[in-house]
């Protein structure tokens, strides 16, 4: 399976949410129910793939640990 990392315009967006939940954790679980609601209602329409829902936790986390080790640094 090849997972797309960063492939469209929404990709910033996941990215920018996991630096913000470094702030605000209540983001990280909105987010991570969010992308499990849409994968469930869109999988069974075939309108989204597995790899696809990975891609978007990837981008998340990606967020989420460069705002964590920007932090420690500092």
């Amino acid at each position: 399976m090849k997972v797309e990392v960063f492939d469209d315009y929404q990709s910033i967006g996941h990215f920018l949410l996991g630096v913000s939940s470094v702030f605000i954790p209540q983001i990280f679980y909105f987010f991570l129910a969010y992308e499990l609601i849409e994968f469930c209602l869109k999988k069974g329409k075939k309108k989204e793939k597995a790899r696809n829902f990975i891609g978007d936790l990837l981008e998340f986390f990606m967020g989420l640990g460069i705002a964590c080790l920007s932090l420690s640094i500092m």
